[in-house]
């Protein structure tokens, strides 16, 4: 008997499994010819053929094998150790912990964040193609590499600086995200950014302009999860991979013609779920709310009036209010202090130990936010491109990128 039709088998798969469907229909197995009809027609590429993985760019197979052992890291975090532990095992430094659990937790993040970084050997579109924007192009590489470092950044806080002071990491996660509109200035067209893409620009349905501002919302709560203070930020710093490389892979996926733009959607959501369920649950309903909250603001807003480093901004502090408004009171003091010319201003700020730690990092914040905006503005003209090239949609030009 002739075995069923395969992506993993198949040479001449629009011929083949034509051939093969016929076959079964004269074999008697014709109850089986829908199921494979509405595979090949939803979720798989008629010629799907997964040698089309095989690249001459990965010669020595770097980038397949991180993304192999990325795949059972999932499986193995989300899967076998919540169910045992009800947290994914990210449980720090702590000298009674077994010292291979750690080297694990290391390992496991250093896997992914080397497959972000490996993705350079690839070839992809320059710019965005408006019409296929399942098609990865250079700005969404970068972003996703940048994003993926995000994370390893707040593990390695998490695990180094375990009782750094809280505006650290939001700190370092302002400035992966000043370093992702830094690449968008370079590689971005204007208006049409990788995540708040316009439904205009990319000529997306309103089904999937509301899917895109889905998507959208789970970025907010992958921030918030980084930003604030919380025993298992080890956890949240891995938690939110899921969503940048699952979504890259299908993306690989769907541009090779393995899968359908619906397989993409599916299995990114069902990663966007996964994630999000743990992000609600260690973070609270509260915190949620507020951050569906900011995210309205920053989507309703005019974007010359929706900066989102001033929503988050305003969002730390609604989060912390406790905090703040006991340390307000106390500036009036210092001021005075510092006015009679009794104590210098740092003297002065030093002697509370919290408004030292609030006037410290909003120094550092307000430092790294200039450095990168002042570079931006001499070095702009020089590295960006007023007037992009519209990129080809042709099937020969893809290739040729591949």
């Amino acid at each position: 008997m002739k075995s069923s039709p395969s992506f993993f088998t198949l040479n001449n798969p629009s011929k083949q499994s034509s051939d093969d469907l016929a076959n079964m229909a004269n074999e008697g197995n014709s109850d089986d010819m829908p199921k494979l009809n509405w595979i090949y027609s939803n979720l798989l590429h008629k010629d799907a053929r997964i040698s089309k993985l095989m690249t001459h760019e990965d010669n020595y197979h770097i980038h397949k094998t991180l993304g192999i052992l990325s795949v059972i890291s999932f499986f193995y975090r989300y899967g076998y150790v919540y169910s045992m532990q009800g947290n994914l095992g990210f449980d720090g430094t702590d000298a009674s912990r077994d010292h291979r659990l750690v080297t694990l937790d290391w390992l496991t993040m250093i896997v992914h964040t080397v497959l972000a970084l490996s993705s350079v050997i690839f070839r992809v579109p320059k710019k965005r193609i408006n019409n296929k924007p399942m098609v990865i192009y250079e700005e969404y590489r970068q972003h996703a590499m940048v994003f993926t470092l995000r994370c390893f950044s707040v593990f390695f806080v998490a695990y180094v600086f375990p009782t750094a002071p809280a505006f650290v990491v939001p700190v370092v996660v302002m400035a992966h995200h000043l370093l992702a509109d830094r690449i968008t200035s370079i590689w971005g067209t204007p208006g049409n950014t990788a995540v708040r893409a316009t439904s205009a620009a990319v000529k997306l349905s309103a089904f999937y302009a509301g899917v895109s501002k889905v998507y959208s919302l789970y970025q907010f709560l992958a921030i918030a999860s980084h930003i604030l203070p919380n025993d298992r930020l080890g956890d949240l710093a891995y938690n939110a991979i899921i969503a940048i490389q699952s979504s890259a892979f299908m993306m690989t996926l769907y541009r090779k013609r393995i899968i359908r733009g619906t397989t993409h959607m599916v299995v990114y959501a069902l990663c966007l779920l996964l994630s999000a369920f743990h992000i609600c649950r260690l973070l609270g309903w509260q915190v949620v709310l507020g951050v569906v909250v900011a995210f309205f603001v920053r989507i309703n807003l005019p974007r010359a009036l929706g900066d989102k480093y001033l929503i988050w901004t305003l969002f730390m502090v609604a989060s912390n209010w406790s905090y703040f408004t006991s340390i307000v009171p106390l500036v009036p003091t210092v001021l005075m202090t510092v006015g009679d010319a009794s104590q210098s201003l740092m003297a002065a700020l030093a002697s509370n130990e919290d408004l030292f730690l609030a006037s410290k990092g909003t120094a550092t914040a307000l430092l790294v936010y200039t450095a990168f905006k002042g570079e931006r503005l001499l070095f702009e003209g020089a590295t960006g491109t007023s007037n992009p090239p519209t990129p080809s949609t042709s099937r020969s030009d893809l290739t040729k990128e591949e």
